[in-house]
């Protein structure tokens, strides 16, 4: 399996169909289009031409980095496609800071999916010294 990872890649198209390959519901195409556009970055997973996974990185570029959508076609799962992805973003939010400087890559974990991020490195909410992470929904 030969995969490659390319920044800057991801189009509304391939993100509008990877959120409909693992089952996520459809946005609105202006939606979709404004997501890609206002990332920090984006990674987009290839095997040959056809998209199999993506990571969107939203934040500041200054110490503010989130990953906000991890996509990985279910079929090209348990691949280290998805490792792969998180590992190449945090290593891509390094590049915006000083060397030396702390950088701090938060996410919204899929419930039942928190060992996966622990495997990488990421703490559990809340931890010693940080409050539980917490969302505010507007409809």
């Amino acid at each position: 399996m030969d995969i490659a990872v390319q920044e800057g890649a991801l189009t509304p198209p391939i993100f509008a169909g990877l959120r409909a390959a693992c089952g996520m519901t459809e946005l609105e195409p202006s939606l979709i289009e404004r997501a890609v556009k206002s990332s920090l970055f984006t990674l987009t997973a290839f095997s040959g031409a056809r998209a199999v996974g993506m990571v969107r990185v939203v934040g500041d570029g200054a110490f503010v980095f989130l990953i906000y959508d991890l996509l990985v076609v279910p079929l090209w799962r348990r691949r280290g496609i998805g490792s792969r992805l998180v590992e190449t973003a945090i290593a891509r939010s390094k590049t915006f800071v000083p060397q030396g400087r702390a950088v701090v890559v938060s996410l919204f974990s899929a419930e039942g999916r928190e060992s996966f991020y622990a495997r990488l490195g990421f703490t559990e909410l809340p931890a010693p010294g940080l409050g539980a992470g917490m969302q505010y929904i507007c409809l």
